[in-house]
């Protein structure tokens, strides 16, 4: 695998490991509102949830791919793309979890998304 799609590999996997956790830790939320929640309780929810399990294997892939193709990319090229997260994770919020993005927000996303288009054809 050539070192760039090692990078937008470790993106995709690491927006999707995000919406991962918040489903996870929703899970666990809507459980502890139907039993007293201490935290040893708390912390067993969290390590029972297998969302939070997909979230760390995803995590760890993402930052496996992350570290091979850092050794073979400037970093100065790399790190920004990494930006690209902030656009895939607003997007799917929006489709997973029904968030409302307002205007400022895709405002905010639209400037790095054209950050990051410059930095890819550089």
């Amino acid at each position: 695998m050539s070192p760039k799609a090692m990078v937008w590999l470790s993106v995709v996997l690491s927006a999707v490991a995000q919406v991962f956790l918040k489903h996870g830790l929703n899970c666990v939320k809507a459980r502890m509102t139907r039993v007293r929640g201490t935290s040893a309780a708390v912390a067993m929810a969290v390590l029972g949830q297998g969302w939070i399990w997909l979230w760390a294997a995803c995590f760890v892939a993402a930052t496996g791919l992350w570290l091979l193709a850092v050794q073979r990319l400037d970093l100065s090229y790399a790190f920004p793309l990494l930006s690209v997260g902030y656009i895939l994770v607003n997007v799917l919020s929006m489709v997973f979890f029904r968030e409302r993005v307002d205007e400022m927000r895709w405002l905010a996303v639209a400037i790095i998304s054209l950050g990051v288009v410059l930095i890819a054809q550089s």
